[in-house]
């Protein structure tokens, strides 16, 4: 199992990167391999900046910088231009480019540290496409010969043979022009150095990486515990999975999925977000008899509609709904489905929503197979609540879980429709490391996990939590490019950031300058670091996460600033205008 840097695929990777990702970071013969995903190359050769998808130091090899496209897509037209999917056609292809950094990556070693000596080469991988496209590609004149891989190099029985072969003719066509590379390089003092002249803060990023392998282990116990867990609740054909965010509970619906298909049902795994609607389908992608769709989605299907460009709460949650109802309830209708599992189930708490399902489902929410997974209490920010006597930008006393609870209890509309279900609580954390988990508690003055072991890490020299406060929006600009420097100088990948807000006018829309520059220009931009709203991201996690415009004035603020929050996995930092957080700092004691 190769060290692969950072640990974890993330979110929006694409489909052929993260195949590669699994293959390489799986595979019994890369165990002596470090490997790069998504390694950014601040300081190229040839243009502003560039990021070369994978970096393998195979040790007694060398060196092999991989560029990898995913598209189903390849064609080279007669006028020289690269189609690669739905992008723009280019005359630079995809050999130019790794090229470009793999000579980027070999002149900062050598303007850092030394000549290496052993060889760095490139290649270009295409797996989504099969071997025919590496004999068409290989017959053109700009398409160097055994620098193409395909989908069949996938395979655990050709994958490191293959990827070593490539090394090795880089070897040979090196050694045409320089001197013949030392044997057995890159020893361990050369992958150490290698290491150093790439990423500096190697101390930090081991450190990091022995963090993540340990939290990846407290998952996969927390994973067998769930599991135990849901084989005692199989019993009951009903259940309602609750627990605080951070402890598991989008990995025990997708288990939940996964065990009812096993038993042969028809399977609906559903949500309310699109980008976690996205990582469901991503983890569930080689199951094609689970369906995965948000809720909306499979309305807009089931009704055969298109929303109007003025769709508003009224349609999306009157209108739509209504024309499903008006296709399940004709004669002759037959429910699709015989179990339903909700991810984020309290985003789908309606009653028009819930009719729907329950149309959709053989025997109805009462007699079908059921899971629903939810934070009840404190992220429930979709459902229409009363409207409150004051607007005051003021904290729920410690102990009540958020302001927008207004004593409604939030399972009742499902305890209503299926009273029979039975609970399964989460208590324990298992994505925050847990000094985080516990400053997050003091950010928010509430006791949110009960089930976790803090004394399982010694405390970290620098806390995992920043409260940084400002007065205006000028000063919050400051704050946020002053994060985002500290974040890159401690090495953090600005891939592995995510800026959230609890509104879409938000500091990133409005930042300019170098902030402007590194953050992802579009949503699903591969490159720069991702932003968007606190209501986007629910559900998801990024391993470091600063969280803007944290003022009071946003409706239910005190539930997205905990949704928020709750999102880091590792480092959080949060820029406030309110006195109460910016005093709370935990940082100070």
């Amino acid at each position: 199992m190769a060290t692969m840097i950072p640990g974890l695929i993330r979110p929006g990777t694409p489909p052929g990167e993260a195949k590669v990702f699994e293959a390489l970071r799986d595979h019994p013969g890369t165990a002596d391999w470090i490997v790069w995903h998504g390694l950014p190359i601040r300081h190229h050769e040839t243009q502003v900046e560039g990021e070369a998808d994978f970096v393998l130091v195979i040790p007694g090899e060398g060196m092999l910088v991989v560029e990898v496209k995913s598209h189903e897509r390849v064609e080279v037209g007669d006028d020289g231009l690269w189609r690669l999917g739905g992008q723009e056609p280019t005359p630079r292809s995809p050999y130019d480019q790794v090229w470009d950094n793999s000579r980027s990556i070999r002149k900062w070693i050598e303007r850092r540290a030394y000549v290496p000596p052993y060889p760095i080469w490139q290649a270009v991988w295409f797996p989504m496409r099969g071997g025919e496209l590496v004999d068409q590609l290989e017959a053109r004149i700009d398409v160097p010969a055994n620098e193409t891989l395909s989908r069949a190099d996938l395979d655990a029985s050709r994958l490191v043979q293959r990827i070593v072969g490539v090394l090795r003719h880089g070897r040979r066509e090196l050694e045409r022009r320089v001197p013949a590379y030392q044997p057995g390089r890159p020893d361990d003092e050369d992958i150490a150095e290698a290491r150093q002249a790439l990423q500096p803060s190697i101390s930090w990023a081991r450190a990091m990486d022995e963090r993540r392998e340990q939290r990846e282990r407290d998952l996969r116990e927390a994973t067998e515990r769930q599991e135990r867990a849901l084989q005692y609740f199989g019993a009951s054909p009903r259940l309602l999975v609750t627990g605080p965010a951070g402890t598991g509970k989008t990995n025990v619906a997708v288990r939940a999925a996964l065990l009812a298909a096993n038993r042969e049902e028809r399977v609906l795994l559903t949500c309310f977000n699109r980008r976690l609607e996205a990582d469901l389908q991503h983890r569930l992608r080689d199951r094609g008899e689970v369906t995965v769709a948000r809720v909306h989605q499979l309305m807009l299907a089931s009704a055969g509609l298109t929303p109007p460009d003025d769709a508003g709460d009224d349609w999306w949650n009157g209108t739509l709904p209504d024309a499903v109802l008006a296709v399940t309830r004709a004669p002759g209708f037959e429910p699709p489905f015989t179990c339903l599992v909700a991810d984020e189930a309290q985003d789908l708490a309606r009653d028009s929503t819930l009719e729907v399902l329950d149309s959709l489902l053989v025997g109805g929410l009462a007699g079908a197979r059921v899971v629903l997974a939810g934070d009840f209490t404190r992220q429930d920010i979709y459902t229409p609540q009363p409207t409150r006597a004051s607007s005051s930008p003021t904290q729920p006393p410690r102990g009540s879980s958020s302001p927008t609870q207004s004593g409604v209890s939030r399972p009742s509309p499902f305890a209503q429709r299926i009273p029979d279900a039975a609970t399964m609580t989460l208590t324990s954390n298992v994505r925050q490391t847990p000094q985080l988990a516990e400053l997050i508690e003091e950010l928010l003055d509430d006791e949110l996990y009960i089930g976790f072991d803090r004394d399982a890490e010694e405390e970290p020299d620098d806390l995992p939590l920043t409260i940084l406060r400002y007065g205006t929006e000028a000063e919050q600009q400051e704050q946020l490019a002053s994060a985002l420097m500290a974040l890159w100088e401690d090495g953090w990948n600005p891939r592995e950031i995510l800026i959230l807000s609890p509104r879409r006018a938000s500091a990133a829309s409005r930042a300019t300058g170098a902030v402007a520059d590194a953050l992802a220009s579009h949503d699903g931009d591969a490159n720069g670091t991702p932003w968007g709203t606190v209501h986007a991201f629910k559900g998801l996690e990024a391993p470091a996460v600063v969280l803007t415009d944290v003022d009071g004035t946003s409706p239910r603020w005190h539930d997205l600033l905990y949704i928020g929050a709750t999102r880091a996995t590792e480092r959080l930092v949060v820029l406030t205008s309110l006195d109460e957080i910016a005093g709370r700092a935990p940082l100070q004691r």
